[in-house]
């Protein structure tokens, strides 16, 4: 399972050592959308469903509330109009609790669910880019979370930019230990 673990992160490191932010360079701003937990999984960990969904909601304020920790326009050198959490905020809400953990340690999402992930973001129709982290696999096991950075045209939904990336967990407290991996995430924009 070591050798597993080693390998995954081997070669998420190597994909977002590939990630090409160029396109940014050319935009002016971004709408921020936080974190989509709707199709994410959970491995290992011994919290219930209902623990993790206030949880989800909880890092997702960790946007507003902690702003310089978790900075993203910094981190991208790009100005963010908006951190609008309605959008995920609506998806998180609706996740089935019966379908949120998992005993797959391997769980990943295909190109074709990142698509429909974004897609069924419920975000206003209005010229932009916006970007959003997509959760793939919280693993309490190996205390790693997975993760998909997405950039997307807001007016048509269609995928500009994206990278699998992921973050050690850490921290006091179920909200606190999944938001040291986004934490992670972030400071590797």
């Amino acid at each position: 399972m070591k050798k597993l673990f080693t390998l995954l992160f081997l070669a998420t490191s190597m994909i977002c050592l590939g990630q090409n932010k160029n396109f940014l360079k050319e935009v002016e701003s971004i709408n921020f959308y936080g974190v989509d937990y709707s199709a994410a999984k959970v491995f290992g960990a011994a919290e219930t469903p209902a623990q993790f969904k206030v949880a989800f909601d909880g890092i997702n304020r960790l946007f507003i509330t902690e702003a310089k920790k978790y900075d993203v326009s910094k981190k991208l050198k790009v100005r963010v109009n908006e951190i609008s959490l309605d959008a995920v905020n609506q998806v998180n809400e609706a996740i089935d609790p019966q379908e949120l953990m998992t005993t797959n340690a391997s769980y990943m999402l295909s190109e074709d669910q990142i698509k429909q992930i974004v897609n069924a973001l419920p975000t206003q129709k209005k010229p932009g880019i916006g970007l959003v982290i997509i959760a793939k696999l919280l693993n309490k096991a190996e205390a790693y979370g997975s993760y998909q950075v997405v950039f997307f045209n807001t007016e048509t939904k269609e995928i500009i930019q994206d990278w699998a990336t992921g973050g050690k967990a850490r921290g006091f407290g179920l909200r606190n230990y999944w938001a040291g991996s986004i934490h992670k995430v972030i400071r590797n924009l």
